[in-house]
């Protein structure tokens, strides 16, 4: 009795919180990091909601955000379709959507959704962000650069959104104008460790090697398991001459995962 009375309070929450015009969820914490035991229990928690109140859509886009952050990008969408279903007026089921359809290579799919929720909310930064993001990983470097200036134009602290297009400069090799954003989304958030990371890329790729290794030092504080930025350092510390620490550190980095699941992207 005790646990359906608790999914009862829940549901009776998220409903009126959404008939008064509340979001479903915070879209700028979507993709932010997590542990997954709480997300598992969160998810639990809406589908026995989702039992008593089936045609909700709230509840399916709050689990479907919660799948999203738990990486199971399939039943995300299979959330937010859901959602938009029920109700195609929840804004943030079309964002969550976009960030899925991304995440899952249908990209096509991703910029529709993420145009949808812009439409809607023109002032939002984040939103163009993440649409520029999947430009980006859709090779359009053109609507990607408009989208992340649009994101700065609108919100000019956005860290993001600079680092972002940092790394289409430097794709470019306009490595003044990279380092420039770069420099920007540190300024704006000192704790933005891939910005460090393409900081020191920039560096080493123009020979400017004391730089580079003091900036992917700084990468590696702030992410000691950051085996892109171990890499990096190796390759710096062989450009210095210094083949014994190259050695240790990518030693080092053979024992780590590749990469993160962030949005985050690296300058290559």
């Amino acid at each position: 009795m005790k646990t359906r009375c608790a999914v009862f309070a829940i549901a009776g929450w998220l409903l009126p919180a959404a008939a008064i015009g509340a979001p479903a969820f915070d879209v700028s914490r979507l993709d932010e990091p997590a542990e997954a035991g709480p997300l598992v229990r969160e998810a639990e928690e809406y589908t026995r909601g989702l039992r008593h109140e089936p045609k909700s859509a709230v509840l399916h886009a709050r689990r479907g955000a919660t799948y999203f952050r738990l990486r199971e990008f399939d039943r995300a969408i299979e959330d937010f379709t859901r959602a938009i279903a029920l109700d195609a007026r929840l804004d943030e089921a079309w964002f969550g959507r976009g960030m899925a359809r991304g995440r899952s290579g249908d990209l096509e799919g991703a910029v529709a959704d993420l145009g949808v929720y812009i439409e809607r909310h023109p002032r939002s930064s984040v939103a163009y962000t993440k649409r520029g993001i999947r430009h980006l990983w859709n090779g359009d470097l053109d609507r990607a650069e408009a989208d992340f200036e649009r994101a700065i134009e609108i919100d000019p602290r956005n860290a993001e959104a600079h680092d972002d297009l940092g790394v289409i400069h430097a794709q470019r090799g306009d490595y003044a104008g990279a380092e420039r954003h770069f420099r920007a989304t540190i300024e704006h958030d000192p704790s933005y460790q891939k910005a460090h990371h393409n900081l020191a890329m920039v560096h080493y790729i123009q020979d400017r090697n004391l730089p580079a290794l003091q900036a992917v030092e700084r990468s590696l504080r702030l992410r000691p398991d950051a085996r892109d930025s171990l890499l990096l350092k190796s390759a710096i510390l062989e450009a210095l001459g210094r083949p014994r620490e190259a050695q240790a550190a990518r030693e080092e980095a053979e024992f780590l995962p590749p990469g993160d699941s962030s949005e985050r992207m690296s300058v290559r």
